[in-house]
């Protein structure tokens, strides 16, 4: 029970943030909404439906959600606004391992983004994605 409490509080605070990512420069709303989501179905049923519902979930978690790739655009945000918080850490922070661990993991980082996750078409529409069912959520 108290799993699911945690969970339900970790992703409300991530969906906050990833609201906060769709209008404040340099914050990316994906990753924070598909950790929302992750928390949410993990948490709550309620919280997990009412999610799926939203706009933001569908406009940016749905797609990545069904064939895990995202439009360069999106993954040119997420890579920019990663890489420009890590280089402001390295920067201020003196301790050589912590460097060290900014540097691996702004290197895994990058490998997930460019080999790892898809690219998808800007164009290609959640309608035109093979077998997909409508999907709807009700509490």
């Amino acid at each position: 029970m108290l799993k699911k409490v945690i969970y339900a509080c970790i992703g409300i605070a991530a969906m906050a943030l990833g609201a906060m990512g769709t209008v404040v420069p340099g914050l990316p709303a994906t990753p924070f909404f598909l950790l929302a989501l992750l928390c949410f179905t993990k948490g709550s049923d309620k919280l997990n439906c009412w999610f799926r519902g939203t706009g933001l979930y569908a406009k940016y978690v749905k797609s990545y959600e069904y064939d895990r790739s995202m439009t360069r655009k999106q993954k040119l945000t997420i890579q920019a606004a990663a890489g420009l918080m890590m280089l402001i850490s390295f920067i201020m922070v003196g301790n050589l391992a912590i460097r060290l661990l900014l540097i691996g993991a702004f290197i895994l980082h990058n490998y997930v983004f460019i080999f790892v996750i898809k690219t998808r078409q800007t164009g290609r529409s959640e309608t035109t994605m093979k077998g997909e069912v409508d999907d709807k959520y009700e509490l």
